[in-house]
């Protein structure tokens, strides 16, 4: 076990999203994932001024993890990974099966944290993993913006469908902060 050669893995920032688009600005898995915890710690910020219980901590690293096993399988574009619940559950099981590697050279105990953490906001039953669900749905918002200011309207339809998407959902606590947090969202199209 070598922790130092699992800190010298950069394979996400290597990752490039959306490979299958043009694009102004390429971004990679890691920016992402970065994105989508900055905007899980401020969601989570939003919650406990609303006096709604979550685990901040908790919430911060699974946005962290959430796409880990990417630096195994790299970014599956979206309209492949759903194309149909056959597709989709191969994938699904896929990744339980490799997420491991992506932590081989950790301790055994970290090791299994990271997992576990991974695994339930693949879960998606905790109101920590909804969170990073919402972050991931408004990172993907944000990507899709900054392309379309510079001129790019192959993410329109996208900004659109999760916007929509965004404004559908109905967890309880999203609900609550959801006017905050998208106030001036629909005209910005």
């Amino acid at each position: 076990m070598s922790i130092f050669n699992h800190l010298l893995n950069r394979a996400l920032a290597h990752v490039q999203r959306f490979n299958n688009r043009p694009q102004h600005f390429p971004e990679s898995v890691a920016e992402h994932s970065f994105y989508v915890a900055y905007f899980t710690q401020i969601l989570c910020w939003f919650l406990e001024k609303e006096k709604v219980k979550v685990d901040t901590k908790k919430a911060v690293q699974m946005a962290l993890l959430h796409d880990q096993e990417e630096g195994f399988s790299g970014d599956i574009l979206n309209p492949f990974k759903h194309f149909n619940e056959k597709v989709a559950s191969a994938i699904r099981e896929v990744n339980k099966e490799t997420i491991e590697m992506m932590f081989e050279e950790l301790p055994a105990d970290l090791k299994k944290d990271f997992i576990n953490l991974w695994n339930e906001e693949q879960e998606r039953k905790s109101i920590e993993s909804e969170l990073v669900k919402v972050a991931d749905s408004l990172q993907l918002i944000t990507k899709c913006f900054e392309e379309m200011e510079a001129g790019n309207s192959y993410f329109e339809e996208i900004y659109k469908r999760e916007l929509t998407n965004l404004n559908n959902l109905d967890f309880a606590w999203w609900q609550r902060i959801r006017p905050q947090v998208l106030a001036g969202a629909a005209k910005e199209v």
